[in-house]
C-alpha cells in the first residue's frame, strides 16, 4: 500500500495516465500538426532549392570576378600601349 492505494490501483492509475498521454500525443500529431506537415515538407524543399541557387550564384560571382580581373589587366596593358604610342607620336608626357 502506498498513500492508501494498493499496487493494483496504482497500476491502473499509471495505465490510464499513459493511455491518456498517448491519446493526447496522437491528437496533436494528426489533428494539430498533420495539416502543417505538407507545408513543412514544401518549405524544406524550397530551402534546399534556395541553397542550391545561392551556391550557383556564388560560383557565378567567383567566375565573374576572375573575368573582371582579366579585363582589368588587359585594360591596363592597353592603357600602357596608348601612352607609349602617344609618347612616340607627340613626344612628352601623356
Amino acid at each position: 500500500m502506498l498513500l492508501g492505494l494498493n499496487w493494483g490501483e496504482w497500476a491502473s492509475i499509471t495505465t490510464i495516465i499513459v493511455f491518456m498521454t498517448g491519446v493526447v500525443s496522437l491528437l496533436f500529431k494528426y489533428i494539430v500538426f498533420g495539416p502543417f506537415q505538407d507545408d513543412i515538407k514544401d518549405l524544406n524543399k524550397n530551402f534546399k532549392t534556395l541553397n542550391d541557387n545561392l551556391r550557383e550564384i556564388r560560383i557565378s560571382i567567383t567566375e565573374l570576378d576572375k573575368r573582371v580581373d582579366e579585363h582589368d589587366r588587359r585594360l591596363d596593358r592597353h592603357h600602357e600601349r596608348i601612352k607609349e604610342l602617344h609618347n612616340k607620336i607627340w613626344g612628352g608626357s601623356y
